[in-house]
């Protein structure tokens, strides 16, 4: 790969923007599907041009924000092991020339979702570019509150999906969010436990407890993945989805909440990689038995 190439794709995030997309496409299936006549005629409310535009304008707009975090944090991601190899911080990539594309990115991220989608989800996708740019990747020096804040963006790009089909903002769609939400808490707690000495170098103090890896951090780390799990099954409850979608839910629920347990129990970053293991294979599966039920 050319090094210019595959020094913005590293800046960009690549397979991780492509992951994050990924569930704006789970968001826009599930709105054809929660606002067709009938379940099994959701196609009949699928748009090729719409959804085209949501991966689209979705990935390009996650491009831009991954992208000046990186910008902004050039000298912290130098303090750390685990982002000292980043294309801004190595200097392979001119500051000026990433700062202009990512912005061209972000733009044009946006202006696809204006001529393909609605305003909300377009309002929604520049929310989430503000409030990851500006207001996270800033507090991340300041305070472990920024994990909930920075949760925000995170949940987003299931809405933006949802709302390119209803455009409004409802009940499903809110459950949908929330869904992305609470899960970010043990996804990247476990993480934060990982590198736990690496973030410190940075002046980042992300874990939950003020003692770092203790029974504290841990407990928080079981308290969200419950409430995961609680506003997983919302859907079922109140009738959005079908009860045999808990044939997906109840099985990765129990599995997320043992890895959570392992890590309360033994405090050691092997459980907390398993975590992190887990938490990558838990939306994709719920959301799939949302669909597919």
């Amino acid at each position: 790969m050319n090094p210019t190439v595959k020094g913005f794709a590293q800046l960009a995030k690549f397979r991780l923007s492509c992951s994050v997309a990924a569930t704006s496409v789970f968001g826009y299936i599930l709105g054809c599907k929660f606002n067709a006549s009938k379940p099994d005629t959701w196609l009949n409310v699928f748009e090729l041009h719409t959804f085209i535009g949501v991966v689209l304008g979705g990935i390009l707009v996650v491009f831009a924000a991954n992208g000046l975090n990186q910008i902004i944090e050039k000298e912290n991601d130098g303090k750390m092991s685990r982002t000292s190899n980043r294309p801004i911080v190595e200097e392979r990539i001119p500051l000026n020339q990433a700062i202009i594309v990512c912005w061209i990115t972000a733009f044009l991220g946006l202006g696809i979702l204006a001529l393909t989608t609605n305003s909300v989800s377009v309002f929604f996708a520049a929310l989430s570019l503000v409030i990851y740019v500006f207001i996270y990747t800033p507090m991340k020096q300041v305070s472990n509150l920024s994990v909930m804040v920075g949760a925000i963006p995170g949940a987003l790009p299931p809405l933006i999906g949802y709302t390119a089909v209803v455009q409004r903002i409802d009940e499903p769609g809110m459950m949908l969010f929330l869904v992305q939400f609470f899960w970010q808490f043990p996804h990247f707690w476990s993480i934060a436990w990982m590198f736990h000495e690496d973030y410190q170098k940075a002046g980042y103090w992300m874990l939950p407890s003020s003692g770092g890896r203790d029974k504290k951090s841990a407990l928080q780390i079981v308290i969200y993945t419950v409430l995961l799990i609680l506003v997983s099954m919302a859907p079922v409850y109140y009738g959005i989805t079908g009860p045999k979608s808990l044939l997906f839910i109840l099985p990765m629920s129990l599995f997320m909440l043992f890895k959570a347990r392992a890590l309360f129990q033994s405090l050691e970053v092997a459980d907390a990689r398993k975590l992190l293991l887990a938490s990558l294979l838990y939306t994709p599966i719920i959301f799939l038995g949302y669909i597919i039920f």
